[in-house]
């Protein structure tokens, strides 16, 4: 069965040309050992400008004469060269259509594909809408037939998948953790430093939370001595130009993120939102999360959220609403006559099929008996998704309404430590959202420098995996993974 390592080219950015040589090399060592021919690909078109069919047409008439493809890639900088021959091997002798690695950080291991399996790759995709082309665009349309062919994996000897990484050199952050894990070019190496070393596990913010009131109109009775005591201070705004500032520095420190507008209070009390998301949408690179409970969700301020849905893809809005029956909702929330207004409102904003939207309701006590008829209620909207979230107990300072413990057995240390960061509307950054109370402020991201004040977060996260900070003991939020 003859093999030929194919380079792609596509994803070729800033970030993979630094460490090019580094990478070729292992090309070039992988070439050696197998025996093969290497050839590389560059698709004429702009990959934005690519359809998945032009894609694939592409690989397929670049790899005539062979009968399996290692494709790599040039992205894939941490190639694991020696799994990578035992991969080849494996689906060598087992004729194998489709071969990959299993456990591994993304980005180590490539797959390998047998060229007339490309047939069925084109039959699946003509009843599927594949937007966007990336790394491992070809894998998971293998993954969308569990039927494809046979398939062989290759399994590390080391369970990596709970550390989430990405070693893929198509980002800041990926860039950053190649540049701590590149000099261990033993894989033992590498697991351990993955496992024993935490500090190198974590890079810039990728999850933004950030309030723009300190109001909130729709009150939970677990949290009412925290949001009614904030309605007691003066009203605090981040205005266009404020939110303009903050975002500037994340984008300069990060490139890349998700920011959520409306971690604990209500986005659209603020004058400025409708302009806030317009500039935030403005860069394609970020995701922006709309969260709101909908009270205030008018048919003037529908018409300017569809505005911008139309124009920007990257503009999603969530929807919290805990409850369909007035009964339960009243049970929840003080407020106990919003609910009609509510629902009509979310029930205008979905007639009209927006793009990117979902409704949260976090499964707890009150509601967990009326579940079935929520999803009865929102059952006529297609496709609006659902999510359902876990109730907080904010390090066990609420009443505690959970149902079940979803707690994994493995704990490899905060996700919120190591990638979120929250800001208050005043501009202050705490050590995550769950701390209502402010008790651990870390700076204000007005008057202090963003690097220094993620700098100063990282104790925090080495002591929570170490289970060495007093703050996280009460708390089963840690294993909660937003992007």
């Amino acid at each position: 069965m003859s093999f030929l390592i194919l380079i792609d080219n596509t994803f070729n950015n800033k970030f993979n040309a630094k460490f090019r040589d580094i990478f070729i090399n292992k090309i070039n060592l992988l070439k050696e050992k197998l025996n093969c021919d290497i050839k590389s690909i560059d698709h004429n078109d702009d990959i934005k400008d690519l359809s998945i069919e032009q894609y694939l047409n592409n690989i397929y008439i670049a790899t005539e004469n062979y009968e399996n493809i290692i494709y790599v890639p040039s992205t894939m900088i941490m190639i694991n060269v020696e799994d990578t021959i035992k991969l080849s091997i494996q689906h060598r002798d087992n004729i194998s259509y489709f071969s990959y690695g299993e456990n591994y950080p993304n980005g180590m291991i490539p797959f390998i594909i047998r060229r007339d399996a490309f047939e069925k790759l084109f039959n699946i995709i003509k009843n599927k809408n594949i937007e966007t082309i990336d790394e491992d665009t070809i894998k998971n349309i293998v993954f969308i037939d569990p039927n494809f062919f046979e398939i062989e994996i290759i399994i590390s000897k080391y369970d990596l998948r709970y550390y989430r990484l990405n070693f893929f050199a198509n980002s800041k952050r990926n860039n950053i953790l190649i540049k701590n894990f590149i000099e261990y070019d033993n894989y033992d190496n590498i697991a351990k430093q993955i496992k024993e070393n935490p500090k190198l596990r974590r890079t810039i913010p990728s999850y933004i939370e950030l309030d723009i009131t300190n109001r909130q109109n729709v009150i939970n009775k677990s949290l009412s001595f925290i949001l009614e005591e904030e309605n007691t201070k003066k009203e605090k705004y981040i205005n266009l130009q404020d939110f303009k500032e903050i975002y500037n520095k994340i984008i300069h420190f990060s490139e890349d993120f998700h920011i959520s507008i409306g971690a604990h209070y209500e986005p659209l009390l603020n004058d400025d939102i409708f302009d806030i998301l317009s500039f935030a949408t403005e860069n394609s690179n970020v995701k922006v999360y709309l969260e709101t409970n909908a009270l205030l969700l008018s048919e003037d301020k529908v018409k300017k959220l569809l505005s911008i849905q139309d124009k920007r893809n990257n503009l999603y809005t969530i929807i919290h609403i805990d409850a369909v029956d007035e009964n339960i909702f009243k049970s929840i929330y003080k407020d106990n006559e919003n609910l009609k207004t509510i629902l009509s409102n979310i029930d205008y904003y979905l007639i009209r099929e927006p793009k990117n939207t979902y409704i949260q309701i976090t499964k707890q006590t009150d509601n967990f008996e009326h579940l079935k008829d929520f999803y009865k209620y929102f059952e006529k909207y297609q496709n609006i998704n659902i999510i359902m979230q876990k109730y907080y107990t904010y390090r066990n300072i609420v009443e505690n309404k959970k149902i079940g413990d979803m707690t994994p057995l493995i704990n490899v240390g905060c996700w919120h430590l190591s990638r979120d960061l929250f800001i208050d509307s005043y501009g202050d950054v705490y050590i995550c959202r769950f701390d209502i109370k402010k008790e651990k402020k870390i700076g204000s991201i007005y008057n202090e420098n963003i690097e220094s004040i993620w700098d100063n977060l990282e104790k925090y996260y080495i002591q929570n995996v170490s289970k060495e900070i007093e703050f996280c003991n009460n708390c089963d939020e840690w294993y909660l993974y937003n992007f």
